[in-house]
């Protein structure tokens, strides 16, 4: 798997629960807007974000191009070779003091001194709280809208965007096979965990980190842990099946005499996933769930769906090859003309869906129906993908990135998820190809 990536109670409060401050004879309603006691007078154009996670939020919600510095910590592809401010725990003053950021974001992984000297000296941080439940992270992510875009535009976009990534999640959730039962009809549940070192720090409950274990029907063996040490003991005493991990703890794990025992251990079931992934809120989480479930659940792996009707269509498609190819042959037409009724014929069935497009519709992660290989063949013909383990109807990584690319190419907001506007559009003669 690729590589990866918790102030003030009053002030979280404030922030989350915010007191929205704006003059009654504005025309736009956007700005000014005061969010916990911080004013906001207009669209901020630089960004330095000294969270990862927010930069996540922040990516997954489309103001990357905002971000004029990060810290070492926010390794994410879009703004990677961004300048560096330091790390969260040791931020350099000085840099963010020559980037003059709008508005910084912080949580409180950042050192409290930084923030504290940062403030006295007129910046505007937002300490942002991690969301630990669904409205948390509609709240958290209108929160940044608001402040990115607006008090209206940005708060609507940023809980819509919430809304379409635990759409996502209960998408991935319904593609999981119901559980199996036992020989007395008790259903057989799937234990794992997530342990960020070999001594027994876990993921435990009350987080939304711990909410992914839910969405994978995966029961967390860890949950009611309150001590490290209580973390191992349930390890060894639920035997959980798969250990996630944090890169680098594998090998420790799979050589602990703590750990020998344990099924995931005895089975190789241990897997690495990057801490940092596991803390992110943007949607490096649907890749996190989207790995969990498919280690959980291989049958649910892209690779292991070889479409039944597969070689149907690739014969059906040679047979009309050489139809085509015959058809020409009597029309001795020339091979600009064959691109031309190629092209032709792409255009006429792209003027009509293969498929009814609603107004709600939202094809995401983890979906797996026929609608799904309609889509992966329309982002293949148009150069998005090869998809090289052939056209599942799996909503995988690689769909995603290609849905992903579609979106950028054709000036759409770049999620992943194909909704009624990214579909209405891929199937129209307007859509531009890769």
């Amino acid at each position: 798997m690729k590589k990866m990536k918790r102030f003030s109670a009053a002030l979280v409060a404030g922030l989350m629960l915010m007191s929205v401050c704006g003059c009654s004879e504005k025309k736009d309603e956007e700005y000014p807007l005061n969010l916990a006691g911080i004013e906001i007078t207009e669209k901020p154009k630089k960004v330095i974000c000294l969270s990862d996670s927010l930069a996540d939020v922040l990516i997954a919600s489309g103001y990357a191009g905002s971000i004029a510095a990060r810290t070492e910590e926010c390794t994410q592809q879009d703004i990677e070779d961004l300048p560096s401010v330091g790390s969260r725990t040791n931020p350099s003053f000085a840099r963010i003091q020559a980037v003059d950021p709008d508005v910084i974001f912080a949580d409180k992984t950042v050192d409290r001194e930084m923030v504290r000297k940062l403030e006295k000296n007129g910046y505007k941080v937002f300490n942002m709280i991690k969301a630990k439940d669904g409205r948390e992270l509609s709240v958290l992510y209108s929160t940044v809208g608001a402040i990115m875009e607006g008090d209206k535009t940005g708060r609507q976009h940023g809980a819509d965007k919430a809304s379409s990534l635990l759409q996502s999640f209960d998408a991935m959730e319904r593609a999981i096979p119901d559980a199996e039962e036992d020989e007395d009809g008790q259903v057989k549940e799937k234990l794992a965990c997530y342990l960020y070192d070999v001594n027994g720090t876990a993921v435990t409950s009350g987080t939304f980190t711990a909410k992914l274990f839910d969405y994978a029907k995966l029961h967390n063996a860890c949950a009611n842990s309150d001590t490290n040490l209580a973390a191992v003991e349930a390890v060894r005493l639920n035997d959980p099946e798969y250990i996630f991990c944090a890169s680098g703890v594998k090998e420790q794990i799979m050589k602990s005499e703590k750990f020998e025992d344990v099924a995931a251990v005895q089975k190789g079931q241990v897997y690495e996933i990057s801490a940092d992934d596991m803390e992110r809120q943007g949607d490096t989480m649907t890749e996190v769930l989207s790995f969990m479930i498919q280690t959980a659940y291989p049958e649910l792996r892209s690779d292991t769906y070889k479409d039944e009707s597969e070689e149907t269509q690739a014969s059906t498609e040679k047979k009309e090859e050489s139809k085509q190819s015959s058809d020409n042959k009597k029309q001795e037409s020339s091979d600009n003309k064959k691109q031309e009724s190629s092209k032709s014929e792409s255009s006429k069935e792209a003027k009509k869906p293969p498929f009814e497009i609603t107004d709600d519709m939202l094809l995401g992660i983890g979906l797996q129906d026929a609608k799904v290989k309609k889509l992966q063949q329309r982002l293949k013909e148009l150069g998005y993908s090869k998809f090289s383990d052939g056209i599942t109807g799996f909503y995988g990584e690689e769909t995603q990135r290609a849905v992903t690319a579609f979106q950028k190419k054709n000036g759409l907001e770049a999620d992943g998820a194909a909704d009624a506007k990214t579909l209405k559009l891929l199937f129209s003669d307007e859509a531009k190809k890769a």
